[in-house]
């Protein structure tokens, strides 16, 4: 059963949960700007991702106010100088990034008020902030308002002209996850640590044969989850049987059999658990 929800019958705020709420996690971007006179502003994101590689497209959306329609510094200083820098927020970070969302005059430095610190950008004008591990500097490409209304979004997207990445992230010509330590958005005042849930999930190296082509008892089964057959599912090809002696293993047993070396990825030992399996349903 689902509770539904028609977004035109609801006021703003709800809808505005009901997203933050259900897209979740989402990556913070915080972003620096410059307006015309120099002042330099802070500001973090969620409504914010990559969009494309080639070129290397990011976007961000600063809403216009909820109450008054007024539209955010950033914004405003994007529009007179088109050009920002993007840090990614990291656990160590994410107190002082909380005290750069408040709602300061506009020339109000963040950065200060923070105590996070400035970092020249090496093209852009803006700078960025020295205590990311990652950072991007982007020309604006790009901006789509949506509407016009309060709360009405404005999606900024920017090229990225220069990529900086902490050494100490950086090993085997890939940023290390574990090392990043990111934090990103949820609902409310719910934030997520990347660390606390990182797993890895490889893809196989061509196409999987497909759920539909599955024996349909595995497919009938409680036993088995959508991940475990999922994991059948990848392998390129069935297995050709190979002759093994089961024992007096009844079908319970052999499920449990199976079940576990799926859960070591073993899917090889659990497809010849499944050709014995199938000459017992035959």
């Amino acid at each position: 059963m689902y509770k539904t929800f028609d977004p035109s019958t609801l006021d703003i705020k709800t809808n505005y949960h009901l997203l933050i709420s259900g897209i979740v996690p989402r990556p913070i971007a915080f972003v620096t700007t410059q307006d015309k006179k120099g002042n330099h502003n802070l500001a973090p994101f969620s409504f914010y991702n990559g969009f494309s590689a080639n070129p290397p497209i990011i976007g961000f959306s600063p809403a216009l106010s909820g109450r008054t329609g007024a539209p955010k510094d950033t914004l405003l200083n994007v529009r007179e100088v088109p050009e920002f820098t993007v840090s990614l927020v990291t656990s160590s970070m994410t107190e002082q990034m909380t005290m750069a969302s408040s709602t300061y005059d506009r020339d109000v430095d963040e950065f200060v008020k923070s105590g996070l610190t400035k970092r020249e950008s090496q093209i852009v004008k803006p700078p960025h902030v020295h205590e990311s591990p990652f950072i991007m500097e982007c020309k604006l490409w790009d901006i789509i308002e949506m509407g016009g209304l309060p709360a009405g979004g404005n999606l900024i997207l920017g090229e990225v002209v220069m990529f900086h990445v902490c050494e100490d992230t950086y090993s085997d010509n890939r940023i290390d996850p574990k090392k990043l330590d990111a934090v990103s958005r949820l609902g409310f005042s719910w934030y997520s640590r990347a660390n606390d849930g990182l797993f890895e999930l490889k893809r196989t190296a061509g196409n999987g044969i497909g759920f539909d082509n599955l024996p349909q008892f595995l497919l009938k089964s409680d036993s088995l989850t959508g991940s475990e057959l999922s994991r059948l599912a990848s392998c390129i090809e069935i297995p050709a049987v190979v002759e093994a002696d089961f024992g007096k293993m009844d079908n319970a047993d052999l499920t449990q059999k199976m079940k576990s070396a799926l859960e070591i990825n073993d899917t090889e030992s659990a497809w010849q658990v499944i050709h014995e399996l199938e000459k017992r349903h035959a």
